[in-house]
């Protein structure tokens, strides 16, 4: 009798172990191994039922501009551009279509180029202009520059073209030039416009270390009205180009999406539908049922086996279950711990770690290491590893304020971009630069960031 009892109690753990270990596998795979392991298991099960995806559920979170009574001053501005009357109704209507999955900056700007009636010469050198922007939309060279002596008489008129198609804020040479020219294509003007673009030049750095009334007054105006000028900002996008970059692999299948909609909210939401809804199905069920009880041996056989398929595909059901849950209550923390990187950009993102995200949803730090391995998440700013979402930290050493080792580089990046000095900037002056900021980044710290950004020595820039 013990030893039967025994034996049974190691059955059960034998069991409890494998699914566990299933468990533990589906956690880690990325979701397109994710659904081919589950086409593996359904041809190996007859009792499990594989149909097509559903749609997802969105989880939305509310943001910063429902706080402030003021936000709605914002909120009203208009969606016509400065040049927006001259727009074409075929233009008008190509707007409203769907833009294709697949299409580049490129092709999207061109095509809408196509159905604006304008001089040859002021076509031609628009689209000179198109060929030479980045992947976030601006220029790497002056405008000027790119186009002959001949055709400098069109330049003027063929940026003012571009600065009327969508996406809005692109052909600039950086960020905050697009960040000014997407508040003026919503409608901001007067004192307002004016407080906006010395806040986008000067103070982002200090409004990000939390010095609003510092910023305040320098702006000559009440906080109030700054914090809804920043809650505006927030619902503009700093690189409007990206969001056609098809620099990523396309096998890449995203396991999450976190975006904002609407202008004033982010949503997260959990790709099902690209996975397989999986179910038992009842045919066996019933089948099962009728063979329990019977004392024909080859339906206790049949019993046995449905008995174990039925079990299995169960035990599937409840993993993919786990899997789903556990992958929306790391979104949800992600969503609350780093907002302002969906907000704002990869220099928002906030040192996290595994384990801060565990005790948020009270389960292991492997449990979080696991659900994170492989995985992507789509947002604003292109797809992520879901890893790159628990940088580490550099500290401020004159505000206390921690910058995850993402921003910083994003900080280094900035500054060998926005050099107008005609030389090329050395590790050394560049880790003095990071200083004056009051972030201590070593010489050789700055260097291993530049060559993770594929940027190239002062010496082979140009020094």
């Amino acid at each position: 009798m013990i030893a039967s009892s025994l034996s049974l109690t190691q059955k059960q753990q034998l069991k409890l172990n494998t699914q566990m270990l299933q468990s533990l596998e589906l956690m880690t795979l990325p979701l397109n191994e994710l659904i081919q392991k589950i086409e593996d298991e359904a041809s190996k099960n007859p009792t499990i039922v594989v149909e097509e995806p559903k749609k997802s559920n969105g989880v939305s979170y509310e943001e910063y501009l429902d706080k402030y009574s003021r936000r709605d001053r914002y909120e009203d501005y208009s969606d016509s551009s400065a040049y927006g009357s001259d727009l074409s109704d075929n233009h008008q209507n190509w707007l409203e279509g769907t833009v294709k999955e697949e299409e580049t900056l490129e092709e999207h700007l061109l095509s809408q180029l196509g159905t604006i009636k304008l001089d040859e010469n002021v076509s031609r050198v628009a689209e000179i202009l198109i060929s030479s922007l980045d992947e976030k939309g601006f220029f790497t060279r002056e405008p000027s520059s790119l186009v002959s002596e001949n055709d400098i008489q069109y330049l003027d008129e063929a940026l003012k073209v571009l600065h009327q198609l969508e996406p809005a804020g692109i052909a600039c040479k950086d960020y905050k030039e697009s960040l000014v020219l997407q508040a003026i294509d919503a409608g901001l003007k007067g004192d307002d416009l004016v407080a906006f673009t010395e806040l986008v030049n000067n103070y982002l750095e200090k409004m990000r270390a939390g010095k609003s009334k510092e910023v305040a007054k320098a702006l000559k105006i009440d906080e109030e009205d700054l914090v809804a000028l920043f809650d505006f900002l927030k619902t503009l996008t700093p690189y409007p180009g990206l969001k056609y970059c098809v620099s990523w692999d396309r096998s890449i299948i995203p396991d999450l999406s976190i975006k904002n909609e609407d202008g004033n909210k982010l949503v997260l939401r959990i790709n099902d539908s690209s996975l397989p809804v999986v179910s038992v199905d009842n045919q066996y069920r019933e089948m099962l049922d009728e063979y329990s009880d019977s004392k024909n041996k080859e339906e206790k056989e049949a019993s046995k086996y449905l008995k174990a398929e039925v079990s299995s595909a169960e035990s599937l059901i409840n993993q993919l279950d786990l899997r789903r849950s556990t992958l929306e209550k790391v979104g949800r923390v992600l969503l609350e711990k780093q907002k302002s990187f969906f907000a704002f950009g990869p220099r928002s993102l906030k040192p996290l770690t595994l384990k801060e995200v565990a005790d948020e949803i009270g389960v292991h730090e492997t449990t979080v290491s696991r659900i994170t391995t492989s995985k992507y998440i789509d947002t604003d700013w292109g797809l992520f590893q879901l890893k790159e979402l628990f940088p580490s930290g550099i500290q401020n050493e004159d505000t206390g304020v921690t910058f995850s080792k993402t921003a910083v580089k994003d900080m280094v990046r900035e500054i060998i971009e926005n050099n107008t000095t005609g030389k090329a900037l050395s590790d050394q002056k560049i880790s003095d630069m990071l200083a004056q900021k009051g972030i201590s980044c070593a010489r050789r710290t700055v260097n291993k960031y530049r060559k993770e950004l594929d940027i190239d020595s002062s010496y082979i820039r140009g020094v």
